[in-house]
C-alpha cells in the first residue's frame, strides 16, 4: 500500500462501524445489512432493490429483502433505513479541495447573497462569530456583480469593518476590498500624492476582462472639498486584482492539513465520498494530503490529484517536471496522484474564455469586440507541452471554457490519441475541464469528443449560480447552449460533474439542481430547457461517470456486488421526488442522513438512530 495509515482517526461527528472479520476466524455472514428502503443501484439498467449486504469494505449482496437476509448471521448489524432511499456515494469530479475546511470555518459564503446588504450581513456574521483581533482579515467568497442591483463598495464595507481589512473573492478573477486594504498600500483618499497611477485611469496593459469600478466621491483635499471619481474597491480581471498587493497571510502546512480534516467532514455531510482535486500546485497538495492520510484524516476518497497547473511554461520545463517525478498513477483507491492539468483560457463570467465569436456585451470591453484570452494560442507549443506529459504516461486534463479553446484542446488530443490507437494500447480517459461551448457552429467538438472517448468534466452549478452573468456575456441564445448536458448524453460523451469549488458552491445538490432545471438563481429564468437532464442521468454524472473518469467504474460508482461500500442514505421516499420537485435539492444538506465509505459510517445525522 503506497499511502500507509500511521494513525487511525475518523470525523469527530462520525460513527465508526467496524466490519473486519472476527479474530476468532472468518465469519461468512454479512457484517452489515441495510434494509427497509429502496436501493438505487445506478447499475447499467438503473435497477432498484430492497436491501444490500456488506462484508468488510465490499457489497456482497443486492436484491430483495428476503434474498439479502440470507446473509445475516449472529453478529450481523441490520440497519432499517425506514423507507428512505440508498444511493451510491457522490463524486465531485472537479474540486479544489484543500482550502474547503478553512473556508467553511472562517469565511463568509456569498453564494446566496442577492444584494449588497446581504453581503454585509454575511461579513458581520463572520466577524461576530470569529471575533477577530484588530487587524485580522475578514474574507468572503463567491460574489458575482451581475446578481445585485448595485455592487457593494469599500465604503459599505467600511461601515461593518472600519479597521479590519476585508477581501471578498469573486467567483472567478475579481475581488472587493475595503478602505483599510488600500490604506495598507499607503493610499489616502484625501492625499493625492499617495494615489497610484491607476487611481483615476486604468493602466496600460489591461485586457478586456480587467476593470476597476469607480464612483464620484467628495473628498477633503488641502482643507477643501473636491469631487473625484475614485475606485470603489471592486477590481475585476487578473491584472486588475494584481494591483492590490496586501493579501491575507498564507496558510501554514499544518493549517492546510487541518483544513483537509474539516473538509472531509463537510463533504461527507453532503453525501460526497470521492473527489478529484484538479491541481496539485506542483505537488504541494499531495504533500498535504499525504500527511492528512498518515493521520487518518482523509475519510473520503481523493481519487485523483492532477499534477500542475501548467499555463505558459516552456515545453522543456514541463518535460523536466515530469521526468523529475519519474512515476505516475501513484497511490490507491483512497488517495491517488494521477493526471496532469493544463490551462487553455479564462472564464465566461470574466469574459476571458477563448471564443470564436465575440462576447455579446461590448460595453464590458470598452466597445471593442472581445474574443477572450487564450493562454497558449500557438498550437505547436501547446502540443509540445501536452507531449511532455503524454510521453511520461500522464493523462491530460485541460481547462477549456470557450469554444475556440475547446477546439484547440480536442484537436491536439485527437492527434495524440491516434498515436495511442495505432500502438494498440488502451485508450486513456482524458477530459476537457468545464467544457462550456461544445456545440458552437464554427467549432463544434461534441462528435469528436464522443469518437475519441474524451470526457466532459462539467460544472453544472455555474448555470444556476452565475446564469445571469454568463447570459449577459454570451447572449441568451448561446447561453442556451452553454454546458449542453443533454447534447453530451445524446452524443455518447461521458459527462462527469463537479463543482469547481471555491469558484462555486461545494454542495453537489446545487449542481444536480442545475442539471435538472438550468434555472438561473437570480432571475429564475431557464436558459436552454432542451439541455436539461432527468434525475437518473444527473445522478450518473455524479457517481458512475466520475468513477469512469478515474478508471474506477469496476470498484465504485454504483451499488453492485463486489464494489466498495460507498453509499448514502437520503431522507427521500423516491429518487423521482427530486425530478418532480427540484427545489428539494436545496434541502438535501438536511436530508443526507448517513454516509458510508468502504463500509464505515463516516457521517450520521445528529440525533438519528437506526
Amino acid at each position: 500500500m503506497l499511502y500507509p495509515i500511521r494513525a487511525s482517526s475518523v470525523s469527530r461527528t462520525s460513527t465508526v462501524m467496524q466490519v473486519a472479520p472476527s479474530s476468532r476466524g472468518w465469519d461468512p455472514h454479512a457484517d452489515v445489512i441495510l434494509t427497509g428502503g429502496r436501493v438505487i443501484t445506478v447499475d447499467p439498467s438503473f435497477s432498484t432493490a430492497d436491501a444490500l449486504a456488506l462484508k468488510a469494505n465490499r457489497i456482497i449482496a443486492v436484491g430483495s429483502a428476503a434474498s439479502v437476509d440470507k446473509h445475516r448471521g449472529p453478529s450481523t448489524r441490520v440497519l432499517d433505513v425506514k423507507g428512505r432511499i440508498v444511493v451510491p456515494g457522490l463524486q465531485d469530479s472537479h474540486h479544489h479541495f484543500l482550502g474547503l475546511g478553512r473556508d467553511v470555518a472562517q469565511h463568509a459564503d456569498l453564494s446566496h447573497a442577492k444584494n449588497a446588504d446581504q453581503i454585509l450581513d454575511r461579513i458581520l456574521a463572520v466577524r461576530d462569530r470569529l471575533k477577530p483581533s484588530n487587524g485580522a482579515w475578514l474574507i468572503g467568497d463567491r460574489w458575482d456583480q451581475h446578481k445585485y442591483p448595485a455592487m457593494v463598495t469599500r465604503w459599505d464595507l467600511d461601515k461593518v469593518a472600519p479597521v479590519d481589512p476585508v477581501r471578498l473573492n469573486r467567483t472567478y478573477r475579481g475581488i472587493a476590498v475595503n478602505s483599510e486594504v488600500l490604506r495598507r498600500m499607503g493610499i489616502r483618499d484625501d492625499e493625492p500624492t499617495t494615489w497610484p497611477d491607476w487611481w483615476l485611469t486604468d493602466p496600460a496593459g489591461f485586457t478586456a476582462e480587467d476593470k476597476i469600478y469607480r464612483a464620484p466621491r467628495t473628498v477633503q483635499i488641502a482643507g477643501r472639498e473636491k469631487q473625484v471619481v475614485v475606485p470603489t474597491g471592486v477590481f475585476l480581471g487578473a491584472r486588475a486584482v494584481a494591483l492590490i498587493t496586501p493579501v491575507p497571510p498564507p496558510s501554514t502546512f499544518e493549517e492546510d492539513v487541518e483544513s483537509v480534516r474539516l473538509g472531509c467532514e463537510e463533504m461527507l455531510r453532503l453525501g460526497v465520498t470521492s473527489l478529484i482535486d484538479p491541481s496539485s500546485r506542483m505537488g504541494y497538495h499531495m504533500r498535504v494530503y499525504q500527511e492528512a492520510h498518515n493521520r487518518g484524516w482523509i475519510t473520503l476518497r481523493i481519487s485523483a490529484v492532477y499534477e500542475g497547473t501548467f499555463t505558459t511554461e516552456p515545453p522543456e520545463q514541463v518535460r523536466e517536471r515530469f521526468a523529475a517525478i519519474g512515476i505516475n498513477n501513484l497511490g490507491d483507491s483512497q488517495l491517488r496522484w494521477r493526471g496532469s492539468k493544463f490551462y487553455g483560457d479564462g472564464g465566461v463570467g470574466s469574459r476571458s474564455s477563448w471564443m470564436s465569436e465575440p462576447f455579446a456585451d461590448v460595453d464590458e470591453s470598452g466597445g471593442r469586440p472581445n474574443f477572450g484570452n487564450p493562454v497558449m494560442p500557438d498550437n505547436a507549443r501547446r502540443e509540445a507541452q501536452f507531449r511532455a506529459a503524454f510521453d511520461h504516461g500522464w493523462d491530460l486534463h485541460t481547462h477549456s471554457c470557450g469554444d475556440q479553446a475547446m477546439r484547440q484542446t480536442v484537436d491536439l488530443y485527437m492527434k495524440l490519441l491516434e498515436e495511442v490507437r495505432a500502438s494498440g494500447r488502451p485508450m486513456p480517459r482524458w477530459s476537457v475541464i468545464h467544457a462550456y461551448m461544445a456545440i458552437e457552429p464554427k467549432t463544434n467538438v461534441i462528435d469528436d469528443m464522443a469518437r475519441y472517448g474524451i470526457v466532459a468534466a462539467a460544472n453544472p452549478v455555474f448555470n444556476w449560480q452565475q446564469g445571469l452573468g454568463f447570459a449577459s456575456a454570451l447572449g441568451e441564445e448561446r447561453m442556451g447552449r452553454c454546458q449542453p448536458f443533454r447534447s453530451y448524453v445524446r452524443a455518447g460523451v461521458v459527462l462527469a460533474s463537479g463543482s469547481d469549488y471555491p469558484v462555486t458552491s461545494h454542495d453537489p445538490w446545487h449542481g444536480i439542481y442545475a442539471l435538472l432545471t438550468r434555472r438561473d438563481q437570480t432571475t429564475g429564468k431557464v436558459f436552454g430547457p432542451d439541455e436539461t437532464l432527468d434525475i437518473r442521468e444527473a445522478l450518473r454524472s455524479y457517481t458512475i461517470n466520475g468513477a469512469y473518469l478515474t478508471y474506477e467504474e469496476d470498484i465504485k460508482g454504483s451499488l453492485e456486488v463486489g464494489k466498495v461500500a460507498d453509499l448514502v442514505v437520503l431522507d427521500l421516499a423516491d429518487l423521482e421526488d427530486l425530478q418532480r420537485d427540484p427545489e428539494l435539492c436545496f434541502q438535501m444538506n438536511d436530508r443526507v442522513v448517513l454516509t458510508m465509505v468502504g463500509g464505515v459510517v463516516r457521517y450520521q445525522k445528529a440525533g438519528l438512530r437506526f
